[in-house]
């Protein structure tokens, strides 16, 4: 039986020149698929119980430079960006951590400061324990309307939920430092209708910037109205998932 010799080819990742199953230089596999549901469950496994090195690279680029992070991962420039679902999994663990221990530490109450419990901070309980489902059910909607305003045609929708992924991942780190200065440098009710207010529009000014950072080299028509619609509708998206689904589940469920 012959044994199957690779090919000459070109890494994705570095450029470099090489004949072999792995890059010399960087160590990205020499063949790169391109994203579908089957790789993403795999990428949620390798996940689970690997940490890469490139986490506070992959979150300073997609904070500054989204869509230049972006392109490079899904053209298979893959092996300095942390896995997607791995990452979002730490950024979200930190902030559900660091959020509920704020909110216990000071004392704070949804939209109230009296002692008693009100139906509008049970959703919010029930929210915070289970935090998780909602986020990637938001990241399932916001992933579906940029495929649908923006890359309907030019990318898959497992490759937009994966830039999603990292999108998010940023956002929660935005919150995590908001609740730091706020809750605890400020000492203001993270709770609070303003609180929420900012969140929102922090949410909508970086949609809007990671989307016009990705698409800005995509000729469409109509760019920056769809730009518009796009953030506005995933950060309304986002406050009414957030604000009145656990509302509408506590109700049903009690």
């Amino acid at each position: 039986m012959s044994r199957r010799h690779p090919v000459h080819t070109i890494c994705l990742n570095c450029g470099t020149h090489f004949k072999s199953n792995f890059c010399p230089e960087c160590g990205q596999k020499a063949e790169v698929e391109r994203l579908t549901a089957s790789h993403l469950l795999h990428e949620t496994v390798h996940s689970i119980t690997h940490y890469e090195k490139g986490f506070l690279h992959t979150l300073w680029l997609f904070l500054i430079k989204p869509g230049n992070a972006g392109m490079k991962y899904l053209s298979g420039k893959r092996k300095e960006f942390q896995k997607p679902v791995g990452y979002i999994l730490i950024l979200t663990g930190v902030y559900i951590i660091l959020h509920n221990f704020i909110i216990n530490q000071y004392d704070y109450h949804y939209l109230s400061s009296n002692s008693a419990i009100t139906f509008e901070e049970q959703s919010n309980i029930f929210l915070r324990k289970h935090f998780t489902p909602f986020i990637f059910f938001i990241l399932v909607i916001s992933a579906f309307i940029i495929y649908i305003v923006l890359a309907n045609k030019r990318y898959n929708f497992i490759e937009i939920l994966t830039l999603c992924l990292y999108g998010g991942g940023v956002y929660f780190m935005i919150l995590t430092v908001s609740d730091l200065i706020l809750g605890v440098v400020f000492q203001i009710n993270i709770l609070s209708g303003g609180v929420f207010l900012w969140q929102t529009i922090a949410s909508a000014v970086y949609n809007f910037w990671f989307c016009f950072d990705f698409f800005k080299k995509v000729r469409m028509r109509f760019f920056g109205l769809r730009m518009i619609i796009t953030a506005t509708i995933i950060s309304l998206a986002g406050l009414a998932i957030m604000n009145y689904l656990p509302l509408v589940l506590v109700k049903i469920f009690g």
